[in-house]
């Protein structure tokens, strides 16, 4: 279309995609646009500058291109910017003011291949503001639709994160997550955690062995933290986690499937990698932050506090800290000496609670009761989500959704808890527990570094005595003649 305008002399063209409207692929469509664009400016004589990216409308900040076409039409480089249509710019109601407001007080004229809109004009101001509501609100329908079918999708087991973890290919038919060549490294990063290896040391093994992330770079501290935590290494998808990039959803509000694909690792071992990893920090130690066997540990029978240890490099001795309340302190190296001893001989007590349960011949229907509470928890879950869309569609009005979300919410909490409660009580993983608790203990058995200058480094026991205890209880107050302590076990 030929455009009468001597004020237009160069001009941005700006071309952007954020999904195949056309069902052509982006590249192809952008092309079209592109050469529709250029053909307009050749057309009307106009010099042009091409800005072109492939992004969401969601926000002007996430778009480069966007950004860098307004610094410099602040600095008056063009007349006007050449668009396909008006929510090219923005769909998004407050971006398009804030663009159009940059426009209007530099004198730049929008063009589409049907229109100039000259800002200074009261009716093309109009248009273009409603011609923005319109958009806006279109968006907001196809992002409602979007999010819905990704919802769908998520509780049929599908992965909708983007790239699939490493270890994982996604399949292109099925949409599933498959586990790939690179799915031993993930084996190993877990077994290499539940053996007692510390993180800073299995980031030396794996640079050592040459194994690197999915991008080729060396693993660090945070990429096995993350490894170790994510759900989908055990055949789970957990998702809806977060409102945008940041914001957390109620945990009650998460998608998760179970046996949504192949796991890489058994539940027990993602479980016991899990536990080890978060119950406490493993970095690596510094010289004001070194780890010792009991580290965070030790508590005061007296007032709670945590007790930690001191080293006194003049008597090259390390010390149970005095603590605030009163507690005294006490050389280290007997009182570990203790520790291990005690913690070795409850390999008995856990050896006759282990003979009890694997005897025991009632019949155990807990795993009945298991599933007959997860397909109930499926079913309160899935009636949400109804209530969800019914309000999504304006079919229920906002009263009557918060008291139906509540009465569903309410609903799962509770019988999310009587299958937390009901595991507790699981004969078989009781077993299963006690059993890692004796694999810990057969390891202790061994040399430890700091009692015998050789064997466990205090890392490595601090991590095996995490898993079998939850603290020790000190006590040596004034005038008594030795320290007390008693060792909490877990699962006590």
């Amino acid at each position: 279309m030929l455009f009468n305008n001597e004020n237009i002399k160069h001009v941005a063209v700006y071309l952007r995609l954020s999904r195949d409207e056309e069902n052509l692929g982006i590249e192809q469509v952008l092309a079209n646009h592109r050469q529709t664009l250029i053909s307009l400016c050749n057309e009307n004589k106009w010099s042009y500058e091409i800005f072109e990216e492939v992004a969401s409308s969601r926000t002007i900040s996430d778009r480069e291109q966007m950004v860098k076409l307004l610094s410099r039409i602040k600095q008056n480089h063009f007349d006007a910017v050449v668009v396909m249509d008006i929510d090219r710019l923005s769909r998004d109601e407050f971006d398009a003011s804030y663009i159009n407001r940059i426009l209007y007080q530099t004198d730049t004229f929008i063009i589409t291949p049907s229109k100039i809109y000259d800002l200074d004009k009261d009716e093309d101001r109009l248009l273009l503001g409603v011609t923005n509501i319109v958009a806006s609100a279109e968006y907001r329908q196809i992002l409602k639709r979007m999010q819905r079918g990704k919802k769908f999708a998520q509780q049929q087991g599908l992965w909708t994160d983007g790239i699939a973890p490493l270890g994982y290919s996604k399949d292109p038919k099925t949409r599933k997550l498959v586990p790939n060549e690179r799915a031993k490294d993930v084996q190993f990063i877990f077994s290499e955690i539940v053996k007692g290896t510390t993180i800073p040391e299995l980031v030396r093994q794996l640079k050592s062995m040459g194994i690197k992330t999915r991008q080729g770079y060396d693993f660090k501290y945070n990429s096995i933290v993350r490894i170790i935590n994510n759900d989908a290494y055990k055949g789970t998808i957990a998702s809806n986690k977060t409102i945008g990039q940041y914001k957390p959803r109620p945990k009650e509000e998460w998608i998760i499937v179970h046996n949504a694909h192949l796991p890489i690792v058994d539940e027990a071992t993602w479980e016991a990698a899990n536990k080890i990893v978060n119950t406490y920090s493993f970095k690596a130690p510094r010289s004001k932050n070194r780890i010792y066997p009991t580290s965070n540990l030790i508590y005061c029978a007296n007032c709670g506090r945590v007790q930690g240890c001191n080293l006194k490099p003049k008597l090259n001795k390390i010390y149970i800290k005095h603590c605030l309340c009163g507690n005294r302190g006490f050389y280290y190296n007997p009182v570990l000496a203790l520790i291990k001893e005690e913690v070795l001989g409850y390999k008995e007590h856990i050896l006759k609670a282990l003979e009890t349960l694997e005897e025991d011949q009632q019949e155990d229907n807990t795993q009945y009761k298991k599933d007959k509470l997860i397909s109930n928890l499926n079913k309160a879950k899935k009636a949400l989500e109804k209530i969800n869309i019914l309000f999504e569609e304006d079919e229920i009005d906002i009263i009557t959704y918060r008291e139906r979300k509540a009465k569903r919410q309410e609903e799962i909490k509770l019988i999310e808890e009587q299958i937390a409660a009901l595991e507790r009580e699981d004969k078989s993983t009781k077993i299963e527990t006690l059993k890692e608790q004796i694999k810990s203990i057969e390891k202790l058995v061994g040399k430890w570094e700091l009692l015998d200058g050789e064997g466990y480094s205090d890392e490595q026991v601090n991590r095996l005595l995490h898993g079998l205890i939850s603290g020790v209880l000190w006590s040596f107050k004034k005038g008594a003649e030795s320290p007390t302590l008693t060792i909490i076990y877990n699962e006590e």
